[in-house]
């Protein structure tokens, strides 16, 4: 640790230099903290007086420091605060609560298969991953186990194996002889294939006797256990096991879980045991800030890119995360190659070719479009068609008409002046007004999440 606290002291003479930290504000919060608690493989946990203390300092300057510390270092691992508080309470629940004991060298085996990038610190939050975050965080908080399995859901590049890989650095870092073991569904499919067909009369045993020595287990895609019946039935027992063992569990999928197929029906019921959360595609706002943090590691200065080129990077790559980094990088890298701007025309040239066209909107199409959600919605709510664009303002009607209204924007990104055109001339103020209220309504309330789901159900199949 004398190395560590050595590029500490030297990241405390450079927030003075250059005036990162007023030095008020220096001498009461960053000048006390001279020792360190302990340092992990991807964590280094320096002591601070209070809660209040800890606040301030997360609240306005931690990020600044990591990025010091990362710079002068030279080392890859990031700064937490711990209190004395923590600490003994720390202390006190790893005596109340014994995990595993495991060699170095499996110790060593999990943490490699752990991505170090994958941290709740470089997990960007917004509203379309915000409860996934929150549940999460609680889960690698919590002392006992609360919440068994945590199973998360969403389509491919949300971020769902960063959320699960978190959980694991969280909790080794808070306990380093913790044996968390990460795996894909794939990957333990393989490992029961190999147990099974090796001439080792112990082979079995060993994979058994490796899953189950787990306190957490991180399972991977869930979903490719279809069809391998017998794989299944391995996974189960080893789910009851470590259930009964009150092991942790995480489990991804992408998908719900009662919507998995030829997956058996008591896997897919343990699956929904504990607290399902799901991940949904990224919105603008969302796809801004990523791209802003990962440009943090990109180029030694972000405020080289112009908020234009950010913006169209945002606006054009909007499936998925992993779709979104891709293009950033690309970017970046055509802009470092022949020595141009960070700048919006640069960004249309680097990105042309991946830039999926879509094809203009016409009113014919939209048209069809809006009757039949129009039509959707009518059944599903019990209301008419007629009503849904009249000027009743019966809160049995004006519900539904919102709800149509956020789903024909969402499904088919029709210009809001030609919805508001097909609900009776409203003005596209109104058609936004409609869309923002029920985005709020469906993070507030899972019932009418639930409710947009179904009618999309009914859409497809009609």
């Amino acid at each position: 640790m004398e190395n560590t606290l050595q590029a500490w002291n030297l990241v405390k003479q450079e927030l003075q230099n250059r005036n990162i930290v007023a030095p008020e504000v220096f001498h009461e919060l960053i000048t006390p903290i001279q020792e360190i608690y302990k340092e992990t493989n991807t964590t280094v946990f320096l002591i601070v007086k209070d809660n209040l203390v800890k606040f301030r300092l997360e609240k306005f300057y931690l990020e600044s420091i990591n990025k010091l510390f990362v710079e002068i270092s030279q080392i890859n691992k990031r700064i937490k605060l711990i209190t004395h508080e923590q600490i003994e309470e720390e202390k006190k629940t790893q005596s109340d609560f014994q995990f595993n004991k495991v060699s170095s060298l499996e110790l060593n085996k999990n943490q490699r298969n752990l991505r170090g990038e994958y941290t709740f610190e470089n997990f960007v939050t917004g509203k379309t991953n915000r409860f996934a975050f929150i549940t999460a965080s609680k889960v690698a908080e919590s002392p006992v186990v609360t919440i068994n399995p945590l199973y998360i859901f969403g389509d491919v590049g949300l971020g769902k194996t960063h959320l699960m890989t978190a959980i694991g650095h969280y909790i080794l870092d808070k306990n380093p002889s913790a044996n968390v073991i990460y795996t894909t569904a794939q990957q333990f499919t393989e490992d029961y294939f190999n147990a099974t067909t090796k001439k080792n009369p112990n082979a079995m045993q060993e994979f058994s006797d490796f899953y189950k020595s787990a306190d957490v287990l991180l399972v991977d895609d869930i979903q490719f256990l279809a069809n391998k019946n017998a794989t299944q039935e391995e996974f189960f027992k080893l789910f009851e096991y470590l259930y009964s063992q009150n092991k942790q569990m995480v489990i991804t999928s992408d998908r719900k879980a009662e919507e998995l197929e030829n997956i058996m029906a008591r896997l897919k019921s343990r699956f929904s045991w504990g607290n399902p959360v799901d991940i949904q595609k990224p919105d603008f706002e969302l796809r801004q800030a990523i791209v802003k943090q990962k440009l943090c590691s990109l180029i030694n200065n972000p405020d080289d890119v112009s908020d234009e080129a950010i913006n169209f990077i945002a606006e054009n790559f909007y499936n998925n995360i992993r779709e979104l980094e891709g293009a950033l990088r690309r970017f970046v890298n055509y802009c470092v190659a022949f020595c141009i701007d960070y700048s919006l025309d640069n960004a249309k040239t680097a990105l042309d070719s991946l830039i999926v066209s879509v094809p203009e909107s016409n009113e014919e199409s939209d048209f069809k479009h809006i009757d039949k959600i129009k039509k959707a919605i009518s059944k599903y709510y019990s209301v008419s068609v007629t009503d849904l664009s009249s000027s009743t303002r019966k809160k049995e009607v004006v519900f539904p008409r919102q709800i149509a209204i956020y789903i024909i924007r969402n499904k088919f990104n029709i210009p809001l002046k030609r919805i508001g055109d097909y609900f009776g001339s409203r003005d596209h103020t109104t058609i936004a007004h409609a869309c923002s209220k029920i985005e709020k309504s469906i993070e507030e309330d899972w019932t009418i999440k639930q409710d947009v789901e179904n009618i999309l159900k009914l859409i497809d199949k009609e």
